[in-house]
């Protein structure tokens, strides 16, 4: 009888154990996507502080609320919003991109080129060449033109999702 009691009471331990078990799988699954949203507000908020102590013009875009913003040290210089044109934003990591080319085209046709990882164009500009699904944003043109001649090449840009 007692040695029969111990069996039991050892799967009855053992059947306890597997739901803290799923329960301790699923916290850690909490606390990695915990993880990585403090890691990428960490990054944000670095790259905030060292545009600021740089003194240069840089710009936010936050893709899910299409919106963007053209700034300066903390203050914003000016806000935007813009719709997809061609690509994919899935494309695009949250981060720090670098503008590599200003093209200035003809009759103001103009494009701000991150890499081969964004391209900003005013919403009047004539189809571009699209390599590989490269995601391109739209503005009005307004918006475009000011943040056109307010950033140079070698300008940041920094991507919220």
């Amino acid at each position: 009888m007692f040695v029969l009691s111990l069996f039991l009471m050892g799967a009855d331990n053992g059947d306890q154990n597997g739901k803290e078990w799923g329960k301790l799988l699923e916290q850690r699954k909490q606390l990695n996507v915990r993880i990585k949203k403090l890691m990428r507000e960490q990054d944000y908020l670095v790259f905030q502080k060292t545009m600021y102590e740089s003194d240069s013009k840089y710009l936010i875009i936050n893709i899910p609320a299409k919106t963007g913003q053209l700034k300066y040290k903390n203050r914003a210089l000016k806000d935007v919003h813009f719709k997809l044109v061609s690509g994919r934003t899935s494309r695009l990591t949250p981060g720090a991109l670098t503008l590599t080319e200003k093209i200035e085209g003809p009759r103001k046709r103009n494009l701000l080129v991150f890499g081969q990882s964004l391209v900003l164009q005013d919403k009047y500009a004539p189809a571009t060449r699209s390599e590989s699904g490269i995601p391109h944003l739209s503005l009005s043109r307004k918006d475009f033109l000011s943040m056109y001649y307010a950033v140079e090449s070698g300008a940041k840009a920094f991507i919220l999702f």
